[in-house]
């Protein structure tokens, strides 16, 4: 945004690039700064009267130019990051507070996004072996396809999820059941098994071969998912929905 177009940064461009986003709702974009000083800021506002978003919600267009501290004016290679989990789906309209004219368009869309998070289930080698999930409890948003890859090919493993009407909610190894002999999983490149959590809730799963039921708890290799809604404030200009998506990288230029 904002590079010089000519040599000695004459003239400057003021701009978006692209000038139209469309994101699924959940998902997060990142705008560049190439140039110049400029802001990021929605034209619609929030029932309590800010911004939707803003990335220089302390400056006003009174303000000096050369103020650039937190809150304030984007300065020349910084970045705004914006999360659309926080946002209603609709269209916004957003613009630079010192370049009236440098405007674009957000469209935020209600679906699922469909994007896979790591998850590791046991890792070492011929002569060690850790018996954990990796992170241990990870937090997602509503359609997040989850997958976990076994780091280790000496070592077997199961991703159980939790037991419900006494069959697991899911289950990697459905064939193995305990005390039987554990399954025979293939060796490098490891094995990996994708679940996807559509709705919200806290879910603890479990290695049938590297877990113990004790007492209806799960203890030994265990892990915790906790899938999380997206909440949006009423906005004045759009209204509120319910939507689950994963917060994933969108990158938008703004060159000039």
């Amino acid at each position: 945004m904002g590079a010089p177009l000519a040599p000695g940064g004459v003239v400057w461009f003021n701009g978006y690039t692209p000038g139209t986003i469309v994101i699924i709702a959940g998902d997060t974009i990142t705008w560049h700064l190439t140039g110049g000083l400029h802001t990021v800021t929605s034209t619609g506002t929030l029932s309590n009267g800010s911004f939707a978003y803003d990335s220089s919600p302390a400056f006003t267009p009174a303000g000096a130019l050369a103020d650039m501290g937190p809150g304030k004016l984007l300065p020349p290679g910084s970045v705004f990051e914006l999360d659309t989990g926080t946002l209603a789906t609709g269209t916004y309209h957003y613009f630079c507070k010192i370049h009236p004219g440098m405007a674009g368009n957000l469209t935020v869309t209600a679906g699922v996004s469909t994007v896979t998070v790591p998850a590791t289930a046991g890792w070492g080698d011929s002569v060690y072996a850790v018996q954990a999930f990796a992170p241990g409890d990870l937090t997602v948003v509503q359609g997040t396809i989850v997958q976990w890859r076994l780091a280790n090919p000496t070592e077997p493993h199961t991703i159980t999820g939790p037991v419900s009407g006494g069959s697991p909610a899911w289950d990697s190894s459905p064939s193995f059941n305990p005390p039987g002999p554990p399954p025979v999983m293939p060796i490098f490149p490891g094995p990996a098994f994708s679940h996807t959590f559509p709705t919200a809730g806290t879910f603890t799963y479990f290695c049938k071969v590297h877990a113990y039921d004790i007492g209806g708890s799960w203890a030994g290799m265990v892990g915790t998912v906790i899938v999380e809604p997206s909440v949006a404030d009423t906005l004045n200009t759009l209204s509120t929905v319910s939507y689950a998506a994963l917060g994933v990288a969108v990158v938008a230029l703004l060159v000039g």
